[in-house]
């Protein structure tokens, strides 16, 4: 059955190829082949196997979803899925943070352990902060929302929270860290980005999937975006609700226990994982060596090679992620994920990698390099088509050339340009009619609405494409010449706007571009001046697009409804309802204040730092940074200085106890003039009294 799968599928997707290279040779056969012309069929070799596995796996999506009987090679149905199950297996629910959110990131651990423990108190399940922050900010923010969790919960057990202190590797040396210190504790792992969330039944049913297949290494869910803020997350929201249901059926159909792992809202059995999924340092050459900056593919293909399945349950509700606020936000974080899939091309070549996710990495690592391959294919299509007509027009009669160009030579090129566009269109209009005959598309809203949503959500995916094209296409050339990116945080914030002046500055450059072509494809020929109009209105109209499409989504809650939003899942709904509980945007500008003067928070962030081991060197040193922070202020000492005394809970308290010494002594200090800003008139100096017993501490 899954050899007969695979074949039909490879037999579907060649079948265009087929088609597209015949119609090609045509054109390309009326004289000798040129350079140019070779150069063309090169981009068009990369070029249509992606356009028709697009198309290929729509197909596959559609009839699957079609069919009356489940698909009996899922995952999630060849078992009967209890409503309670109580399991054995201990698993550790994992989210590393890097300078996230606390208020929401906190809130997302807390409904899902208030739900698992309503819901389903017998499944052993514990849950880790795993924090790479570095700023002093969050960091103490972070210990404090962790204490303020376990008290609300009256859980000190079973929630847990660890800040590196050095974030090597990133989200993977996070995780490696993690496997190291507790990995033999648990059985599994679910992993959750700081912008995703699972819910409490998807959760139980992946350990039963878990438990009832044991050479299954890695199950991946198929998630669906949430909480959109601005108007570019809204449209992304609906693009994921209408399009994921096909696309993960298609994919499916063929991957089977080779599907993906996508590196968060997936359960991971960690014996394997820490014993085959150890992620190799690549050769130190430029942007494509070093550490790998993407590294689920590579894992996933690593357990495969081990013998272990993995698969996309992509059936099972309850998984969810958000999306960047913005198209700026969504193109630097696609300058990270290119560089990433671009380093695994030393695994396209790699001993013993199975060829399906050897497929995954070519794929992966294409869905990038062929944004600069379309840019050229276009380029090299312009240029041979001019130059064909040129050498035509002077090898025949003016008549017969007239004749030839709009009677053979033209349509070779129509057709060909109209192949590539039901490819490209094809995905869209099947999950359209998939929508249709499911009867889901009474969850957006009704027929009118969910096609009148459709048809603009497609027109603004016509409208972006050129962008990314340009983009990606500055990414794969800056990759390739060595220029190294970081991993940094990532905004998720949809109140974040861009101001207009930014906006017409990134984006003036392909704004001006797109005036240019068209003024001089205008000039030179309307045939291709309206062949390219797809690519040049996209680079016109960049500015307001970005600008509006940035905007605040609140007038438009008709506009791209979607299941996930008309009827929120219960848990969705709590998360708005409680964030409020871990709001703790008082500590703004009084971090230092309450690591070291507050006796509350004094006491929470001192219990967290190891005890460091002393030399009189060091203690010389930092003993004079101590007295220096306690004289004249934090600014006094430079950011390193100041981290390496608060991760010594022997420092902080010596900071601790030389401040409230001198506040009693002298009302001018940095750290008096904090709590009076603070707290106004909460010290009396005539009175020589403290505020201990009329303050009410927020976390005692």
């Amino acid at each position: 059955m899954k050899r007969f799968r695979r074949i039909l599928f490879l037999l579907t997707l060649i079948t265009p190829l087929a088609v597209g290279f015949s119609l090609f040779y045509k054109i390309s056969s009326f004289r000798s082949f040129q350079i140019t012309e070779y150069y063309q069929f090169i981009a068009l070799f990369f070029l249509y196997p992606m356009l028709s596995y697009g198309a290929t796996t729509a197909i596959f999506g559609f009839i699957q979803n079609r069919k009356k009987e489940k698909d009996r090679l899922l995952i999630s149905n060849t078992q009967n899925l209890p409503t309670v199950y109580k399991s054995n297996s201990k698993t550790a629910i994992v989210m590393p943070i890097y300078e996230e959110n606390t208020e929401i990131t906190f809130t997302r651990m807390h409904v899902i352990y208030n739900s698992l423990k309503e819901k389903y108190p017998n499944l052993p399940v514990d849950f880790f902060f795993l924090s790479d922050t570095r700023s002093t900010k969050n960091w103490i923010q972070e210990e404090i929302a962790y204490t303020q969790i376990c008290k609300l919960n009256q859980e000190y057990v079973k929630i847990h929270y660890r800040r590196r202190k050095q974030n090597l590797n990133g989200k993977s040396g996070n995780l490696a860290d993690f496997c190291r210190r507790w990995g033999k504790q648990y059985d599994y792992m679910i992993v959750l980005d700081a912008d995703s969330f699972l819910t409490s039944e998807l959760i139980q049913k992946l350990i039963l999937l878990m438990d009832q297949n044991p050479k299954t290494g890695i199950i991946q869910t198929a998630s669906k975006l949430f909480r959109p803020g601005s108007i570019f997350q809204k449209i992304q929201n609906f693009n994921s609700s209408f399009f994921t249901d096909l696309f993960s059926a298609g994919s499916y159909y063929y991957q089977l226990d080779s599907s993906p792992y996508f590196g968060h809202n997936a359960i991971i059995r960690i014996q394997p994982f820490m014993k085959y999924c150890a992620l190799p340092h690549l050769p130190n050459y430029g942007a494509l060596g070093g550490r790998i900056l993407s590294h689920d593919t590579i894992e996933s293909a690593l357990m495969k090679k081990a013998g272990y399945d993995v698969h996309l349950a992509y059936n099972l509700e309850g998984s969810f992620e958000e999306c960047p606020p913005s198209i700026i936000d969504s193109l630097k974080r696609d300058q990270r994920w290119c560089q990433g899939n671009l380093q695994h091309v030393w695994f396209l070549f790699a001993k013993n990698i199975p060829v399906f996710n050897r497929i995954q990495i070519l794929i992966g690592i294409l869905s990038y390099v062929n944004a600069f391959i379309w840019a050229l294919f276009i380029c090299l299509s312009v240029i041979n088509y001019l130059d064909d007509s040129k050498y035509l027009s002077y090898s025949m009669l003016p008549d017969e050339f007239e004749f030839f160009k709009s009677q053979i030579y033209d349509p070779l090129y129509y057709q060909l340009f109209s192949l590539s566009m039901v490819l490209l269109f094809l995905p869209r209009v099947l999950a359209y009619f998939d929508n249709l005959l499911s009867g889901r598309y009474k969850y957006f809203g009704g027929l009118f609405r969910v096609t009148f949503n459709f048809m603009l959500e497609t027109l603004f995916s016509i409208f972006i494409a050129p962008i990314y094209m340009v983009y990606h296409s500055i990414f794969v050339i800056s990759t390739l010449l060595n220029k190294k990116i970081s991993w940094g945080p990532q905004n998720r914030n949809s109140d974040t706007i861009y101001s207009p002046s930014f906006v017409v500055s990134s984006f003036s450059g392909i704004t001006l571009l797109g005036f240019t072509l068209g003024f001089i494809t205008f000039e030179y020929s309307i045939a291709i001046f309206f062949a390219l109009v797809p690519i040049f209105i996209g680079w016109v109209l960049s500015i307001p697009l970005v600008y509006f499409t940035n905007k605040k989504a609140g007038k438009l809650e008709n506009l791209f409804v979607t299941p996930e939003l008309a009827f929120p899942h219960e848990e969705l709904r709590l998360l708005e309802k409680e964030k409020s509980l871990f709001d703790f945007k008082f500590t703004e500008g009084y971090e230092y204040f309450f690591a070291f003067v507050h006796p509350s928070f004094f006491r929470i962030h001192k219990q967290y730092q190891a005890r460091t081991k002393s030399t009189p060197t060091r203690n010389s040193s930092l003993e004079d940074r101590v007295r220096e922070l306690v004289e004249s202020g934090p600014s006094s000492l430079d950011e390193g200085t100041l981290k390496r005394i608060l991760l010594d809970r022997n420092l902080v308290t010596r900071a601790h106890n030389l401040i409230w010494s001198s506040r009693l002594r002298n009302s001018d200090t940095y750290w008096n003039q904090k709590w009076e800003t603070y707290i106004p008139f909460s010290y009396s100096a005539k009175l020589n009294a403290l505020p201990f017993e009329k303050i009410t501490f927020l976390v005692p």
